[in-house]
């Protein structure tokens, strides 16, 4: 049975009201501020949440991929492109166990518990002792005034960002 990211809960950030729905895969821009950058969307709403877990499902990722166009609003996307798409989300898949809570930031899936993180990312490059999504548990607001702040991504914006 294939592995996929679903909504977990409300907690911190969610502007979804959908429960027990697949997430899409990230969709970022150049703004990663807006919330693009650090939250994940439904694929049924298309709104963002911020903590996602990894179930199995009786859906393959195929199919996963299909509802993911069609949710986008996608129209003229190659069976091709949607298995490109499902293999390159099993892979981000893979490195987590069924269970595990996940948050996104600036391109990458981690374990909301992981720490000493450092990566480049799709938009800057990042030296974090622990995920601000963690530290918003206790204080949810501290989640809007650190990636949601420009202040925070325009000083580690990638130097060879095109």
């Amino acid at each position: 049975m294939p592995k996929f990211f679903f909504k977990k809960n409300d907690r911190v950030l969610s502007y979804c009201t959908c429960a027990n729905e697949p997430a899409m895969s990230s969709f970022q821009l150049d703004c990663p501020w807006c919330d693009c950058g650090w939250l994940i969307s439904c694929s049924k709403c298309t709104r963002a949440f911020t903590f996602a877990e990894v179930r199995e499902t009786d859906l393959s990722l195929l199919e996963l991929g299909r509802r993911e166009s069609t949710a986008r609003g996608l129209t003229n996307v190659s069976e091709d492109e949607i298995a490109e798409w499902a293999q390159g989300m099993s892979e981000a898949v893979d490195r987590f166990d069924v269970g595990d809570t996940i948050v996104y930031l600036d391109g990458s899936y981690w374990k909301v518990d992981e720490t000493n993180i450092e990566f480049t990312g799709d938009f800057a490059t990042h030296k974090l002792a622990r995920l601000p999504h963690a530290e918003a548990l206790p204080e949810p607001s501290r989640l809007q005034t650190t990636l949601g702040n420009k202040d925070y991504w325009l000083p580690r914006e990638r130097q060879d960002r095109e």
